[in-house]
């Protein structure tokens, strides 16, 4: 993989998912369907549906084996931002630069659309070209990182504790600020990368390797969305931007800028590290974490 230019390769592996999507939605006139195709093909960068993929080719593994693995990720995912932008929740009215769904088909049909996407992901990832039992472990990692313990409980922290945070004292909340990092974003991109490798058939050594990369580049990528909030332009954001409205909790809030910058830094370098022992396969790995790092929107 030398010379690789990460844009051209984003692209091509983004286009690639965004076609097995297309693939895999459902095609009937349904308000729930379009509400599903609406928000699933609204664009994103499809980054956790990525590392699926990596992470199954790094052990040898074809792409479309792992591709409905990939998709139900990216459904997951997709539930995950549909119900952020709900009122009862971040109140968003815009995602990708286009009406949030509840804007577009109403609070109701939101609430179900994301109850459809997150359902079907787990029908969508059994139809991976795996071992069964493969198969079976990948259905438990998306599930336990996904559930309550995982990003949903990310979630709660991030949400429920709206508008109380300044109440606290600073050591508190940088162990809730690290319980918000690791769980309502870091635990999905944890997920892709574990199940892409344990569809592979990867040794535990190895999974315990992403999952480290995971964790780290996770975190990061939550300051990184945490700053750009904020100090983003808001057309390539694609949207208005809603921590300071709701008096969250976030890395830039507590630390300001500067440090949380040196936190990104810290565990991209961290991230880094932990893939270093897959010699020359760990380039793209780098510059993604790179990527994630310095990305502006």
């Amino acid at each position: 993989m030398k010379n690789i230019n990460l844009k051209t390769y984003l692209l091509k592996k983004a286009e690639c998912v965004n076609m097995s999507l297309k693939k895999f939605l459902p095609k009937d006139k349904s308000i729930i369907s379009q509400s599903m195709r609406y928000s699933v093909l609204a664009g994103g960068k499809r980054l956790r549906s990525i590392f699926v993929v990596l992470a199954a080719e790094l052990f040898g593994v074809k792409a479309k084996d792992v591709m409905p693995a990939a998709c139900a990720v990216e459904y997951l995912h997709t539930y995950s931002l549909v119900h952020d932008d709900l009122p009862a929740m971040d109140n968003d009215d815009l995602r990708r630069g286009m009406p949030a769904n509840h804007k577009k088909f109403g609070e109701a049909s939101a609430i179900l659309c994301g109850d459809a996407l997150l359902t079907e992901a787990f029908n969508l990832i059994t139809k991976s070209k795996s071992k069964a039992e493969y198969i079976v472990q990948a259905v438990q990692i998306l599930s336990t990182y996904s559930g309550y313990k995982g990003m949903i409980a990310g979630q709660v922290q991030d949400t429920l504790g709206t508008g109380k945070w300044n109440e606290q004292n600073k050591v508190f909340l940088d162990k809730k600020l690290k319980v918000i990092q690791t769980q309502k974003t870091a635990a999905l991109i944890i997920a892709s990368l574990k199940i892409g490798a344990v569809l592979a058939g990867a040794d535990n050594k190895s999974i315990k390797v992403l999952e480290s990369y995971g964790l780290n580049i996770g975190i990061a990528f939550q300051i990184v969305d945490d700053i750009l909030d904020v100090c983003a332009d808001k057309q390539l954001l694609g949207k208005k931007g809603s921590d300071v409205d709701n008096d969250k909790l976030t890395a830039l809030s507590l630390y300001g800028k500067d440090l949380a910058q040196k936190k990104v830094d810290w565990h991209i370098k961290k991230a880094k590290k932990a893939v270093s022992i897959f010699g020359q396969k760990a380039e793209i790995f780098n510059l993604l974490a790179g990527y994630i790092a310095n990305r502006f929107y």
